[in-house]
C-alpha cells in the first residue's frame, strides 16, 4: 500500500500541472512561433515641440533684430520688431513635426504709411534654427530666419 501511495502522489501532481498549463496558455518552447516584429530606424532628427520657446532673427533681410515667442496657445508675441514691440492678435503659429507655419499680420509697408499687409510662412524648425518662406497679401515673397534662444 505504501508503494501505491508513493506513486499516486506524483501522478496527481502531474495531472494537476497538465490541467493548469492549459489554463495559462503558455507560449511554445523555443521562440515566438515564427512571427517577428521589427522597427525601422527613423533616419532623422526627432521633432521637438517648440511651444513656449523664444527666437531671434530677421524678416526678409530688411527687418533685423526680430525677437518673438511662440506661445503654447498658438499665438505669437513679438518682443522686438526693428526696435519696437509688435503684437497683433492675428499673429498665430502651428507645428506638425518639424514643419512650422507662422502668420504675421498688420506689417507696415514702411514707417510713414498706414498701409499694412499680412504674410503666412511655412518651413522647418529643427535643431534650434527656423527657416520659413511664404507669400504676403501684397503678392510678394517673404522669408523669416531665426535661431532659438
Amino acid at each position: 500500500m505504501k508503494k501505491t501511495r508513493i506513486l499516486a502522489l506524483p501522478a496527481i501532481a502531474a495531472a494537476s500541472l497538465l490541467a493548469l498549463t492549459g489554463c495559462f496558455q503558455l507560449p511554445p518552447v523555443g521562440g515566438n512561433g515564427g512571427t517577428t516584429t521589427t522597427e525601422e530606424p527613423s533616419g532623422g532628427t526627432t521633432s521637438e515641440d517648440i511651444a513656449g520657446t523664444s527666437w531671434t532673427g530677421d524678416f526678409n533681410g530688411q527687418v533685423t533684430g526680430v525677437a518673438f515667442t511662440l506661445n503654447e496657445d498658438g499665438t505669437v508675441d513679438f518682443d522686438d520688431w526693428a526696435g519696437d514691440s509688435f503684437d497683433s492678435p492675428g499673429d498665430v503659429w502651428t507645428q506638425s513635426g518639424d514643419t512650422v507655419e507662422l502668420t504675421v499680420t498688420q506689417i507696415r509697408v514702411d514707417e510713414t504709411s498706414p498701409e499694412t499687409f499680412d504674410v503666412t510662412m511655412s518651413g522647418t524648425a529643427a535643431d534650434g534654427t527656423m527657416s520659413l518662406t511664404g507669400e504676403g497679401t501684397d503678392g510678394n515673397t517673404y522669408e523669416l530666419t531665426a535661431t532659438q534662444g
